[in-house]
């Protein structure tokens, strides 16, 4: 295999600063619902919202409305108190981004494209590993190469794109199944996307959690943190209207 760096301009990092909206209010508003200041994946392909840090109480209802009771939204970096009753915080996640400007990237000619075809497999691997939501339609966000058994055929590991952002694009959904840790192919599927990613003029970003073992190894790729920022899973518990 052979190694490239991005090797473009500059990319402009601020896009990262809230890459749900940005990429919910650009590229990707293909994919959008919105209500207000509030806009939204639709729920069969990603379950990140778009949102103020600071919202207001129409924010709230939009928010309450958009979700439907019942229903979850993943809000990133809240900074205004919720209203009483309305909504319940059912996780808290730390989640850390990692630029990969400088990161290593290399073609991998034994991975294979993944498509939709392949997502009943993809998604069981991801019920095993929880390496984060991954739905019916999110293979359409993007390119996701994964590695199979020689032997058997069996899908063991895979990585794809999700956010697409200015000059940037997420890696998103690695995961190797327990039974092919060890090998290396985490490794080899992020920067086979990677490859995708610079090939196509951007530059690769990716979120994982605070406490992921994974840390290590995108670090060690040459992703480099580039912000942290709290993430929270509210369930709604009744409208506003």
């Amino acid at each position: 295999m052979t190694t490239a760096r991005f090797s473009g301009s500059e990319p402009d990092t601020t896009v990262l600063d809230d890459p749900f909206t940005t990429a919910l209010r650009g590229p990707q508003s293909h994919f959008a619902r919105s209500l207000g200041n509030i806009v939204t994946f639709e729920p069969d392909v990603s379950v990140f919202y778009g949102h103020p840090r600071e919202m207001t109480a129409q924010d709230y209802v939009d928010l309450a409305e958009l979700t439907g009771v019942g229903r979850t939204a993943s809000l990133r970096d809240r900074r205004t108190p919720l209203p009483d009753g309305v909504f319940d915080v059912v996780a808290e996640i730390d989640l850390v981004q990692y630029r990969g400007d400088a990161a290593v990237s290399a073609a991998d000619a034994e991975l294979v494209r993944l498509g939709s075809a392949d997502v009943p497999e993809m998604t069981a691997l991801v019920e095993l590993t929880e390496p984060g939501p991954f739905l019916p339609r999110t293979i359409e966000m993007g390119v996701y190469l994964g590695y199979r058994d020689p032997s058997s055929g069996r899908l063991l590991s895979m990585a794809g794109q999700r956010l697409q952002v200015p000059g940037w694009t997420e890696i998103s959904a690695v995961c190797t199944h327990p039974d092919a840790r060890g090998r290396g192919l985490a490794r080899r599927v992020v920067s086979a996307v990677a490859q995708v990613i610079v090939d196509a003029g951007h530059a690769p970003f990716l979120h994982t959690t605070a406490d992921n073992s994974a840390r290590h190894l995108y670090e060690k790729m040459g992703f480099t943190l580039n912000s942290e920022a709290p993430l929270e899973i509210l369930r709604v518990n009744k409208g506003m209207r």
